[in-house]
């Protein structure tokens, strides 16, 4: 019974065996079908009519009216996705490398000089100048309460110097009096001590 037995399972493993192989020879044939078809002018004519059709667009409606850009929405926010992604791409040693090579090339020095001497910077500063959003975004700016403390701040500074300017100017200038009206009287200068008699 143990050879009948052993020769039953090595017909079954036999035939799983083979299903297997052709499975995989299925498979292999009907991807390399698929590549032929993709590659062919068939293949993007397909495309073209499937994505042009009412369908498609009627499926990509749904698929924006529907739950699945909200689920969408929700895990790129809770997976941090968008955060993942430029973190991953800006820490990168060889992006970094890659743009300090380009910014300091000869031609990323030729473009900023053409962009510099074209007539682009002037006719942006034109525009900007001649526009109201610049004056509405001074006027914002010096409405705020950090410049126009900073404004007073300074004023007073300066209304200090002004001060004290005028202050010693003004202690000179009664020196200056006083010693003139004691020559002219030829008095002795307060501080000095009398002369003996």
């Amino acid at each position: 019974m143990r050879p009948v037995a052993g020769a039953w399972s090595l017909a079954r493993r036999a035939e799983r065996e083979a299903r297997r192989a052709a499975a995989r020879r299925a498979e292999d044939a009907a991807l390399g079908a698929l590549d032929a078809l993709l590659a062919s002018r068939l293949g993007v004519e397909a495309v073209d009519r499937v994505l042009s059709s009412d369908l498609a667009s009627h499926a990509v409606g749904k698929a924006l009216e529907g739950p699945l850009v909200d689920a969408i929405a929700r895990d790129v926010v809770r997976y941090a996705v968008l955060e993942r992604l430029a973190g991953g791409v800006l820490d990168d040693p060889e992006l970094e490398r890659a743009l300090v090579a380009a910014l300091d090339s000869p031609a990323a020095e030729r473009l900023m000089t053409h962009v510099l001497e074209s007539r682009l910077i002037d006719e942006a500063v034109r525009r900007l100048l001649a526009g109201e959003e610049l004056w509405l975004v001074v006027e914002e700016v010096a409405q705020s309460p950090a410049v126009t403390e900073a404004i007073t701040r300074q004023s007073i500074g300066f209304a200090d110097q002004v001060a004290g300017g005028v202050r010693a100017r003004s202690r000179n200038a009664d020196a200056w009096l006083e010693r003139a009206a004691r020559r002219a009287i030829r008095r002795p200068p307060a501080d000095a001590p009398p002369d003996a008699p």
